[in-house]
Protein backbone atom coordinates (compact mmCIF):
# COMPACT_ATOMS: atom_id res chain seq x y z
CA UNK A 1 0.00 0.00 0.00
CA UNK A 2 1.29 3.56 -0.67
CA UNK A 3 -0.03 6.95 -0.37
CA UNK A 4 -2.33 7.81 -3.24
CA UNK A 5 -1.56 11.79 -3.90
CA UNK A 6 -2.04 14.05 -6.69
CA UNK A 7 -2.14 17.95 -7.07
CA UNK A 8 -5.35 19.33 -5.39
CA UNK A 9 -7.49 16.70 -6.70
CA UNK A 10 -10.29 15.37 -3.94
CA UNK A 11 -10.05 12.06 -3.20
CA UNK A 12 -12.86 9.20 -3.55
CA UNK A 13 -13.39 7.81 -0.10
CA UNK A 14 -12.28 4.56 -0.54
CA UNK A 15 -8.81 6.55 -1.65
CA UNK A 16 -9.03 8.26 1.40
CA UNK A 17 -9.17 5.20 3.39
CA UNK A 18 -6.14 3.79 1.92
CA UNK A 19 -4.43 6.90 2.96
CA UNK A 20 -5.78 7.07 6.03
CA UNK A 21 -4.38 3.87 6.51
CA UNK A 22 -0.86 4.96 5.50
CA UNK A 23 -1.67 7.83 8.76
CA UNK A 24 -2.63 4.30 11.15
CA UNK A 25 0.82 2.58 9.60
CA UNK A 26 2.72 5.56 10.11
CA UNK A 27 2.32 5.88 13.73
CA UNK A 28 1.94 2.42 15.01
CA UNK A 29 3.71 1.42 17.95
CA UNK A 30 3.72 5.07 18.63
CA UNK A 31 2.11 7.12 21.44
CA UNK A 32 -1.00 7.54 18.91
CA UNK A 33 -4.14 5.89 19.84
CA UNK A 34 -6.49 4.28 17.57
CA UNK A 35 -9.13 6.79 18.74
CA UNK A 36 -6.78 9.79 18.48
CA UNK A 37 -5.39 8.36 15.06
CA UNK A 38 -8.80 7.58 13.73
CA UNK A 39 -10.14 11.23 15.21
CA UNK A 40 -7.49 13.23 13.34
CA UNK A 41 -8.28 11.13 10.12
CA UNK A 42 -12.09 12.39 9.96
CA UNK A 43 -10.60 15.80 10.12
CA UNK A 44 -8.12 15.71 7.50
CA UNK A 45 -10.90 14.07 5.03
CA UNK A 46 -12.79 16.81 5.32
CA UNK A 47 -9.62 19.16 4.67
CA UNK A 48 -7.45 17.41 2.26
CA UNK A 49 -9.60 14.04 1.43
CA UNK A 50 -6.22 13.28 3.30
CA UNK A 51 -4.58 14.23 -0.07
CA UNK A 52 -1.02 15.24 0.99
CA UNK A 53 -1.01 17.63 -2.18
CA UNK A 54 -4.42 19.40 -1.36
CA UNK A 55 -3.67 22.97 -2.34
CA UNK A 56 -6.92 25.22 -1.53
CA UNK A 57 -9.09 25.63 -4.30
CA UNK A 58 -10.08 28.90 -5.61
CA UNK A 59 -6.12 30.44 -4.79
CA UNK A 60 -3.01 30.83 -6.80
CA UNK A 61 0.24 29.01 -4.82
CA UNK A 62 1.53 32.28 -4.43
CA UNK A 63 -1.17 32.88 -2.21
CA UNK A 64 -0.23 31.00 0.51
CA UNK A 65 -3.24 29.32 1.32
CA UNK A 66 -4.10 26.28 3.25
CA UNK A 67 -2.07 23.12 2.24
CA UNK A 68 -1.60 19.52 2.68
CA UNK A 69 -3.37 16.77 5.29
CA UNK A 70 -4.78 19.03 7.47
CA UNK A 71 -4.64 22.39 5.44
CA UNK A 72 -1.81 24.33 7.23
CA UNK A 73 -2.58 28.15 6.76
CA UNK A 74 -0.22 30.04 5.50
CA UNK A 75 0.95 27.24 3.78
CA UNK A 76 4.37 28.24 4.14
CA UNK A 77 4.20 27.61 8.25
CA UNK A 78 4.66 23.52 6.96
CA UNK A 79 6.23 24.48 3.58
CA UNK A 80 9.19 26.06 5.01
CA UNK A 81 9.58 23.72 8.16
CA UNK A 82 9.73 20.67 5.73
CA UNK A 83 12.53 22.20 3.45
CA UNK A 84 14.31 23.89 6.68
CA UNK A 85 14.38 19.78 8.23
CA UNK A 86 15.37 18.86 4.88
CA UNK A 87 12.19 16.80 4.31
CA UNK A 88 10.09 16.28 0.75
CA UNK A 89 7.20 18.49 1.62
CA UNK A 90 4.73 17.03 -1.00
CA UNK A 91 5.10 13.59 1.03
CA UNK A 92 2.78 12.39 3.53
CA UNK A 93 5.02 11.23 5.65
CA UNK A 94 6.47 14.59 6.00
CA UNK A 95 3.45 16.11 6.67
CA UNK A 96 3.13 13.71 9.79
CA UNK A 97 6.15 14.02 11.07
CA UNK A 98 5.24 17.67 11.47
CA UNK A 99 2.36 16.88 13.44
CA UNK A 100 4.33 14.67 15.72
CA UNK A 101 6.66 17.97 16.21
CA UNK A 102 3.78 20.29 16.77
CA UNK A 103 3.04 17.70 19.77
CA UNK A 104 6.17 18.01 20.46
CA UNK A 105 6.90 21.35 20.94
CA UNK A 106 3.14 22.28 21.80
CA UNK A 107 2.15 24.38 18.77
CA UNK A 108 -0.83 24.48 16.45
CA UNK A 109 -2.91 23.15 19.01
CA UNK A 110 -4.99 25.38 21.09
CA UNK A 111 -7.14 23.97 24.05
CA UNK A 112 -10.42 25.71 24.47
CA UNK A 113 -13.16 25.43 27.43
CA UNK A 114 -15.16 22.90 25.69
CA UNK A 115 -11.96 20.83 25.06
CA UNK A 116 -9.28 21.22 28.20
CA UNK A 117 -6.77 18.77 26.39
CA UNK A 118 -3.32 19.28 25.58
CA UNK A 119 -1.93 17.70 22.53
CA UNK A 120 -0.10 15.64 24.11
CA UNK A 121 -3.32 14.20 26.05
CA UNK A 122 -4.96 13.97 22.62
CA UNK A 123 -2.37 11.87 21.03
CA UNK A 124 -2.38 9.98 24.07
CA UNK A 125 -6.14 9.95 24.58
CA UNK A 126 -5.59 9.89 28.63
CA UNK A 127 -9.33 10.89 28.73
CA UNK A 128 -10.20 7.59 27.36
CA UNK A 129 -12.75 9.61 25.64
CA UNK A 130 -14.83 8.18 22.51
CA UNK A 131 -13.85 8.74 18.98
CA UNK A 132 -16.71 11.70 18.35
CA UNK A 133 -14.92 13.64 21.54
CA UNK A 134 -12.19 13.59 20.16
CA UNK A 135 -12.64 14.47 16.37
CA UNK A 136 -14.47 17.72 17.78
CA UNK A 137 -11.82 18.15 20.13
CA UNK A 138 -9.58 18.08 16.87
CA UNK A 139 -11.85 20.00 14.61
CA UNK A 140 -11.92 22.82 17.26
CA UNK A 141 -8.41 23.27 18.75
CA UNK A 142 -6.56 22.37 16.02
CA UNK A 143 -8.58 22.92 13.53
CA UNK A 144 -10.10 26.01 14.15
CA UNK A 145 -12.75 26.91 11.39
CA UNK A 146 -15.38 29.30 11.76
CA UNK A 147 -18.34 28.86 14.19
CA UNK A 148 -20.76 28.16 11.37
CA UNK A 149 -18.53 26.09 9.03
CA UNK A 150 -17.54 23.49 11.87
CA UNK A 151 -20.95 22.84 13.02
CA UNK A 152 -21.96 22.06 9.72
CA UNK A 153 -19.26 19.48 8.63
CA UNK A 154 -19.10 18.01 12.04
CA UNK A 155 -21.10 15.02 11.33
CA UNK A 156 -19.39 14.23 8.18
CA UNK A 157 -16.17 14.56 10.23
CA UNK A 158 -17.40 11.76 13.03
CA UNK A 159 -18.70 9.46 10.64
CA UNK A 160 -15.23 9.07 8.34
CA UNK A 161 -13.19 8.87 12.08
CA UNK A 162 -15.66 6.05 13.28
CA UNK A 163 -15.15 4.24 9.92
CA UNK A 164 -11.76 4.63 10.52
CA UNK A 165 -11.79 3.42 13.35
CA UNK A 166 -13.67 0.26 12.91
CA UNK A 167 -11.94 -0.56 9.27
CA UNK A 168 -8.40 0.40 9.61
CA UNK A 169 -5.42 -2.05 11.03
CA UNK A 170 -3.91 -0.37 13.87
CA UNK A 171 -1.65 -2.77 14.62
CA UNK A 172 0.76 -1.69 11.35
CA UNK A 173 0.91 -4.96 9.30
CA UNK A 174 -1.95 -5.53 6.79
CA UNK A 175 -2.52 -4.12 4.09
CA UNK A 176 -6.67 -4.07 3.42
CA UNK A 177 -8.75 -3.23 0.26
CA UNK A 178 -12.31 -1.79 0.95
CA UNK A 179 -14.37 -3.17 -2.18
CA UNK A 180 -17.27 -2.98 0.00
CA UNK A 181 -17.09 -0.29 3.22
CA UNK A 182 -20.58 -0.79 4.71
CA UNK A 183 -20.60 -4.88 4.62
CA UNK A 184 -16.81 -4.97 6.20
CA UNK A 185 -18.35 -2.01 8.96
CA UNK A 186 -20.89 -4.30 10.00
CA UNK A 187 -18.89 -7.75 9.92
CA UNK A 188 -16.06 -5.79 11.94
CA UNK A 189 -18.60 -4.15 14.45
CA UNK A 190 -19.64 -7.87 15.28
CA UNK A 191 -16.39 -9.41 15.41
CA UNK A 192 -15.17 -9.93 19.17
CA UNK A 193 -11.38 -10.25 18.14
CA UNK A 194 -11.29 -6.60 17.43
CA UNK A 195 -7.60 -5.30 16.63
CA UNK A 196 -6.00 -3.00 19.26
CA UNK A 197 -8.56 -0.45 19.82
CA UNK A 198 -8.85 0.20 23.76
CA UNK A 199 -8.28 3.99 22.89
Amino acid sequence: MAWITEFQRWLSESESLNNAQEVASHFSGTEWTPRAIAAMCGNMRHESSINPDMYEYGYDWSDDRGYGLVQWTPRSKYWDWAVANSLLPRSGASQLARIDYEVTNNIQWISTTSYPMTFQEFRTNSGSWSVDHLTEAFTWNYERPNAQAGQDSMQARKAFANMCFVTLDFGGTISPTYPNITNRMIIRRHNTNMRRRTR
